[in-house]
């Protein structure tokens, strides 16, 4: 699984927060959690949220069958959900940051419209 600089750079932008009513058109809930799994039905984009504080976490191209995955052990993961929650658990010794008990994490997915032939 691959954390798109697009996401990193999302987060970094929105990081006064948004909500869901922000996300485009189409976008539905397929999954949450604090470990995130799914698989594009079609073609599309993936669309990770934090729903206490509103920010995207990340967002990812999918093509059909491909999955998408995010979760603490993740590679990649880690550092993006250290970034988002550093403020209040930074530690000097290099350790993975706690996810605050409220977090919750959820996967909107939205299909690219139908191509034209």
């Amino acid at each position: 699984m691959k954390i798109t600089l697009l996401g990193i750079v999302a987060l970094g932008l929105v990081a006064v927060g948004c909500s869901t009513t922000h996300l485009p058109k189409g976008a539905r809930l397929v999954g949450g959690g604090l470990k995130v799994s799914y698989e594009a039905p079609t073609d599309g984009t993936a669309i990770l949220i934090e729903r206490t504080s509103g920010r995207i976490v990340a967002t990812e191209s999918l093509q059909e069958g491909r999955d998408f995955e995010f979760g603490p052990n993740q590679s990649g993961c880690s550092a993006v959900i250290f970034s988002m929650f550093a403020a209040t658990n930074a530690q000097d010794t290099g350790e993975f940051a706690q996810v605050p008990t409220n977090t919750v994490f959820e996967l909107y997915f939205v299909p690219d419209p139908a191509k034209k032939e």
